[in-house]
């Protein structure tokens, strides 16, 4: 039995990755703990579920803590752990700091460094992008394995001449009772803001209740705005399957001009929905959007346009998913264990 500890920079409410490679973990006869950075102070410190323990830290909340802020706060976080352990899983490279003298594995869910980019395009931004950027590339170039979360990235990845193991997102299939109802379901980290608008108001075009979970830098502007939504707050890996049960359709659309969209960015949450027999409507036209046409996901729509979004909404309500591929996690586990033989 080994003992792993796993790095990441949310509050871990959920992250469903982080939290089924923790399982798969628990599963191997590891001891595993999950150090979380817990922005508004809103989980318990620590919380244990399936075996794992997640041990969160925060500093405070503050809704309208700007980027700088955010970013000052984060180092904070990074700062602050103290790592006994035999292995090391940093997910995504903004945690690139963290102070560990053994073997790391770098676990890539996203382009982190076009997250700065999502927020605006002022030159504070465009300064946090290029150093997150650069230190995107220390820690690939210091890490003894990285996995990715879509094929996409192992292409960028390929190309500061290193060999990823793609481990994608998707879980074993779970039986869920077809539901009736017209309802459009939102479970997520919640970030921007105008895709959240297209949801709700192409949902009002189509006649769709919605229900919106999870958390994120957007959620006080979301519920400023929209404070009738159902909205059901963070929620954890177990919470999940209940939440879909209520659904009919998933919304997973995000605005293409982030950078990580186009280099192949996988919603997880179109992922676990196929896995639980809902569809989902993603972005057509870009890597995601092929990946659900081709494995019969759901349906496609331009981004932003709302009556298209509403017309794939409607058509995604009566698709039948019978069928997904399952969890991946021999692939994650083999890249574990040479790590610690």
């Amino acid at each position: 039995m080994a003992r792993i500890a796993m790095v990441v920079t949310n509050a871990c409410a959920p992250d469903p990755r982080v939290e089924r490679h923790a399982r798969w973990l628990v599963n191997d006869g590891h001891e595993v703990e999950i150090l979380a950075w817990d922005r508004d102070g809103s989980m318990p410190p620590n919380e244990t579920l399936s075996g794992y323990n997640i041990k969160r830290t925060n500093f405070g909340k503050n809704s309208k803590r700007s980027s700088l802020g955010t970013w000052m706060t984060k180092n904070k976080f990074i700062s602050s752990l103290k790592i006994d352990a035999d292995l090391l899983i940093l997910n995504d490279t903004d945690t690139a700091d963290v102070r560990f003298n053994g073997k790391i594995l770098l676990d890539i869910h996203d382009m982190a460094h076009t997250w700065p980019l999502m927020r605006g395009n002022s030159f504070v931004h465009k300064w946090a992008a290029r150093s997150m950027l650069k230190q995107a590339k220390r820690i690939i170039s210091k890490s003894d394995a990285i996995i990715v979360s879509a094929p996409g990235f192992a292409d960028w990845i390929e190309l500061q001449r290193l060999d990823p193991v793609v481990v994608m997102n998707r879980r074993n299939s779970q039986s869920l009772e077809k539901s009736q109802q017209k309802v459009l379901g939102y479970f997520g980290r919640i970030r921007e803001i105008n895709s959240i608008r297209f949801m709700i108001q192409a949902a009002e075009t189509a006649g769709f209740r919605i229900i919106i979970a999870g958390d994120g830098d957007a959620v006080d502007s979301m519920l400023g705005e929209f404070p009738d939504l159902d909205y059901r707050g963070p929620f954890n890996e177990q919470q999940l399957p209940n939440l879909v049960e209520e659904i009919s359709v998933m919304y997973a659309m995000y605005d293409p001009k982030r950078g990580n969209i186009m280099q192949g960015a996988i919603p997880t949450k179109m992922l676990d929905a196929a896995a639980f027999g809902r569809p989902s409507v993603v972005n057509a036209n870009t890597p995601m959007g092929e990946l659900c046409e081709s494995e019969g996901l759901g349906v496609t729509a331009d981004y932003g346009d709302v009556s298209k979004i509403a017309e794939a909404i409607e058509q995604a309500h009566s698709i039948e998913i019978t069928s997904t591929k399952g969890e991946d996690n021999d692939a994650f586990l083999s890249v574990v264990n040479k790590l610690l033989n």
